[in-house]
Formats: C-alpha cells, sequence, structure tokens
C-alpha cells in the first residue's frame, strides 16, 4: 500500500480585515496629509495606497503622508489596498480637502462724497468658503458691518480723511485690505 501524505500543516493565509480604515483629513494649502491603515493579517501583508482610484509610486507603508498640497488636491480621496497570501481588501475612501486662506481681489476703493450722503466700500475675496468680514474705520471694527460690503451712515465734515478696510477670514486664516480713504466734501 502506498503511504498516505501527512496532512498539511501549514496554516492557511487568511485574507487581511482592516480594522481602522483611513479618515478624512482637512489641511491648509501647502502643508501635508498622513493617512493610516490597520488592518489584522497573516504575515507577510502589503499596502498600496491609491489616489484617485490610482496608485501612488512608493506608496506601500501601513500609512502615507501627501507632498505639500495644492488646492487642486481639494476633494482626493485616498484608500489603501491590503494584501498577503491570502487575498486583498481595499479600504474606504478617505477624503482631502484642502483649505485655501482668503485673497483680496479687489481692494476697496477710495470714496468722495457730499457731506450728508452714504458712502459704499465693496471688497472682493477668494478662499475657503466660508469667508468673514469685519470692516474697520480708522483701525476700529465697525459693529455689525460683517458683510463684504460696508455703507456709512451720512457722513459729516467730521468724516473727512477717514480710512476704511476690512479684514477677510476663513477657517485657513486672515487677511487685512489696503485702506481706503473718505473725503467729505
Amino acid at each position: 500500500p502506498t503511504p498516505t501524505p501527512p496532512p498539511n500543516t501549514r496554516a492557511m493565509a487568511i485574507p487581511p480585515t482592516i480594522t481602522t480604515a483611513p479618515a478624512n483629513k482637512a489641511v491648509n494649502v501647502g502643508k501635508t496629509a498622513a493617512f493610516s491603515v490597520t488592518a489584522t493579517d497573516t504575515a507577510p501583508v502589503q499596502y498600496q495606497w491609491r489616489k484617485n482610484g490610482a496608485n501612488i509610486s512608493g506608496a506601500t507603508n501601513s500609512s502615507y503622508t501627501t507632498p505639500a498640497t495644492v488646492a487642486a488636491d481639494n476633494g482626493s480621496l485616498f484608500s489603501v489596498v491590503v494584501s498577503n497570501g491570502g487575498g486583498s481588501v481595499t479600504s474606504n475612501n478617505a477624503t482631502l480637502t484642502v483649505r485655501i486662506p482668503p485673497t483680496i481681489t479687489t481692494q476697496p476703493a477710495n470714496k468722495t462724497v457730499s457731506a450728508g450722503h452714504t458712502a459704499k466700500f465693496s471688497v472682493t475675496a477668494t478662499g475657503t468658503t466660508p469667508l468673514h468680514y469685519q470692516w474697520m474705520k480708522n483701525g476700529v471694527s465697525i459693529t455689525g458691518a460683517t458683510g463684504s460690503s460696508y455703507t456709512t451712515p451720512p457722513t459729516t465734515a467730521a468724516d473727512n480723511g477717514a480710512l476704511f478696510a476690512v479684514i477677510v477670514s476663513n477657517v485657513a486664516g486672515s487677511v487685512t485690505s489696503n485702506n481706503a480713504i473718505l473725503t467729505v466734501q
């Protein structure tokens, strides 16, 4: 009789299971974002990170740190494929939010009005929304002046030469406009 071969004593490789998926990240433009994954596995295990479904060259560890972010990275999706001899599993996508500080694209302009009339100052800014505005007169915040434009009360001769500026802010930072001069005739 032919001897029966010994039973296979090598354990079957079990596919990995992701226990902690990569989390969404929000960073200011120019900063890096770090993603990580935790998986239960039968060694050896391999990792391959992806950005928007495409493999990232050299990103083969349990964590991945992006290069310095640019505005175009906003909304990118990061995932990781974890594999071993038993199979592979792909994580859920983690979304990268890149926050852009405000930039003033149109500064407030100087205004000339007759006494008793109002003057309207406005600013145009870009950046991650929502943008917040705080107008100032001669460096002092104006209560309730929190829109992208500000209209003065009826002016008096005492307002001649007043300086108006606005601070534009968001989650990524703030910027102060140039001063606009009010001339009251």
